[in-house]
């Protein structure tokens, strides 16, 4: 365990807001930045000690942070759905059709990388889309899983030692709920950058530390550590991915909190579908997702 300075700001000044146990019986502090307002895991665990949290069963053991089986064809399908509806808010279907009238070459295809993918979910959509789909990921099972089962492209290492040259860029990198789970998520998003094309996109989701959490206080939904270790607010990670470059941001939040039941009531289902709108309407959901854009003119 290791007190550092905060990730956005570098300041050392911190407020606590609550100490939580591990699934392990490890106890973490959750802190505030003084400056900036990130909250944060710190002092932070090593990758190597985190690591230990990403075994087999968080993938296939039913718990309050992991899977019931993020091998099966349902949980895909689910997680297809909302990665589909995500895209659809951010209108990357018609960027999409406008990318592909940029090219030079009607057959020529347009690329994509997945930081994080898990099992490649993500990755064989895109692929299915007629992209070069790449993804990485440091998890045993969900690479051999990608690469054995779904025949995809997966490179096994963490992002930042990812290092094949500036030359591999792509038109689309996302990142779907994993810059919480980074060590060092400012110098990913720094990376990203380089590796994107210009006038290309950043697709990123994450749990959004506002009213919900706060509200919610230490049994907040996401607030699962140490596998996760930064808390963006809205406002927190627009402003730093403006600072490092990105443009044109287009972002929505979504979550209430109120999670699927089986056999739910006909009133909780309504309950639920009623304020899964109003927090999105509002702005007040508990998860967030960004498209942000490389200028065409930026050759960072």
């Amino acid at each position: 365990m290791e007190t550092i300075p905060c990730n956005t700001c570098g300041k050392t000044s911190f407020t606590h807001l609550h100490t939580k146990n591990s699934p392990l019986g490890e106890s973490f502090s959750i802190v505030s930045c003084d400056h900036c307002g990130l909250v944060q895991v710190n002092p932070q665990p090593s990758l190597i000690e985190v690591k230990k949290y990403y075994d087999d069963s968080y993938f296939t053991q039913r718990t309050e942070r992991g899977y019931d089986n993020y091998y099966s064809s349902d949980l895909r399908k689910e997680i297809s759905r909302v990665f589909q509806l995500n895209l659809q808010d951010l209108d990357f279907f018609q960027w999409e059709k406008n990318r592909i009238k940029e090219k030079e070459s009607p057959t020529t295809k347009l690329s994509s990388l997945d930081i994080g993918c898990a099992a490649g979910y993500f990755v064989a959509y895109m692929k299915e889309r007629g992209y070069d789909a790449k993804g990485i990921e440091i998890a045993d099972g969900p690479v051999k899983y990608a690469r054995q089962t779904l025949g995809l492209s997966i490179f096994q290492e963490n992002f930042l030692d990812w290092d094949l040259g500036y030359q591999n860029q792509f038109d689309v990198i996302t990142l779907w709920a994993t810059i919480e789970h980074l060590h060092k998520p400012k110098e990913t998003l720094e990376k990203i950058m380089k590796h994107l094309l210009p006038g290309g996109i950043l697709i990123l989701s994450t749990c959004r530390y506002g009213f919900l959490a706060k509200w919610n206080g230490i049994h907040w939904r996401y607030l699962n550590v140490p596998e996760h270790l930064y808390y963006y607010s809205f406002s927190g990670l627009k402003q730093i991915l403006s600072s490092l470059g990105y443009k044109s941001p287009k972002a929505f939040t979504y979550g209430s909190g109120l999670t699927s039941r089986k056999n739910a009531s006909v009133f909780f289902r309504f309950r639920k579908a009623f304020f899964d709108r109003f927090v999105k309407w509002f702005r007040m959901g508990d998860m967030m997702v960004f498209r942000v854009t490389k200028e065409k003119s930026n050759r960072k």
